[in-house]
């Protein structure tokens, strides 16, 4: 049995369904997406669908990545929260995922995990960063429509954390400075190795930290989209370049 853990997408069908093909899916894998789906690249709506089908033959587990949280954010806020709403940047992508994803599809986003322990691996796989601060004790699988962040702190935190300051504080993006620490740097190993997207990085294979490992190749900026594979055997990776950076416009 094989772990697949596939990096950020953002809406890059092409590249995902090569990648997929070069892994030469089997009954038996287990396979997830470390989040942000969407946003950014050339189709959402198309990677979105493609999941859910997927979804239906194999077994798929969705990560929570900031960009669904947002998107999903937008989805309740439009309903609950319009002062809120009206606060909010929205991407485009947002009123086309409304538009074309069916009542199954977003329910399936909604059934996102904040985070995903593989046990036996002794591996945790969460989108953004652990704060130094954070009291998790991922014990459980937290989900998106079970698990709140008002009752469980540091949840939101998960999906978007990149840099913390020296007391392992969350620092927001572009507030971060010279003195600034990458989580991972500092990650002490405590929830046992931690995969990781959110962060592109722009290089041939994943990122290897003491205690974590970056599998954000960076696809949608013309990097790779990575699988990286954990099979009974050890680990490897397949990769597939981007068509182009879908960012140029």
């Amino acid at each position: 049995m094989r772990n697949i853990i596939i990096g950020d997408v953002h809406g890059c069908l092409f590249e995902l369904k090569a990648l997929l093909e070069r892994c030469n899916l089997r009954r038996t894998d287990k396979l997830f997406f470390i989040g942000d789906l969407i946003d950014k690249g050339p189709d959402s709506v198309g990677v979105v669908k493609f999941v859910y089908k997927l979804s239906k033959s194999y077994n798929v587990r969705l990560i929570l990545g900031n960009h669904e949280e947002k998107f999903l954010r937008y989805l309740r806020n439009k309903k609950l929260n319009p002062k809120a709403l009206k606060e909010m940047i929205i991407s485009p992508d947002f009123l086309t995922l409304e538009e074309n994803l069916t009542t199954e599809e977003l329910n399936y986003l909604h059934q996102s995990n904040y985070s995903f322990r593989i046990p036996e691996l002794n591996v945790l796989l969460l989108h953004g960063g652990l704060p130094g601060t954070c009291k998790l004790k991922f014990d459980v699988d937290y989900r998106y429509d079970i698990h709140s962040p008002k009752e469980f702190k540091y949840l939101d935190l998960i999906t978007k954390t990149r840099y913390i300051n020296e007391r392992g504080d969350f620092i927001s993006l572009g507030m971060e400075d010279e003195a600034s620490l990458f989580w991972a740097d500092v990650y002490d190993g405590e929830f046992g190795t931690i995969l990781f997207g959110h962060q592109p990085f722009f290089e041939e294979k994943p990122i290897l930290y003491n205690n974590a490992i970056g599998i954000d190749l960076g696809c949608v900026f013309g990097g790779n989209l990575l699988a990286y594979i954990i099979d009974t055997d050890g680990v490897g990776w397949e990769k597939v370049r981007a068509l182009k950076n879908y960012l140029i416009k």
